[in-house]
């Protein structure tokens, strides 16, 4: 069997840049979570009828509408709630992607991956939409 390294110093030395990076990742993994507890997102529907806050697993946290906002029909009412609704979820998602971004951008398949968990708990047709 052959060695791999030279000298046990340079063995050491290998050690150690795999620690280090294990540490760096770690802390900046521990970072991102902590963010993303953190993130929440809020959207208004276009006419401010509706507002929509997500909490930092995407989930509505909150629903609020305008004072006004009874005396416009069920269906226009649906709509605004859908619309402020997709909305925050692209918001939440931008932010997501930021927070991985920022986070992992020495760890590309930490990076990938979170965007990749983020992207599948968007619901499907949601991308096919323009935003209005």
């Amino acid at each position: 069997m052959a060695d791999i390294f030279q000298s046990p110093e340079e063995a050491q030395a290998q050690i150690d840049q795999f620690r280090e990076m294990a540490q760096k990742r770690g802390a900046a993994a521990e970072r991102a979570v902590a963010r993303m507890e953190e993130f929440s997102v809020e959207a208004w529907s276009t006419r401010r009828e509706v507002r929509v806050a997500l909490d930092s697993k995407g989930l509505v946290a909150d629903l609020e509408f305008a004072e006004w906002a009874p005396t416009e029909s069920p269906m226009t009412l649906s709509r605004a709630v859908q619309k402020a609704h997709d909305d925050a979820l692209r918001k939440w998602k931008e932010g997501m992607d930021t927070i991985a971004d920022e986070e992992y951008a020495d760890a590309e398949e930490l990076r990938v991956a979170t965007k990749a968990a983020v992207q599948e708990a968007m619901p499907v047709d949601l991308d096919d939409e323009e935003s209005e």
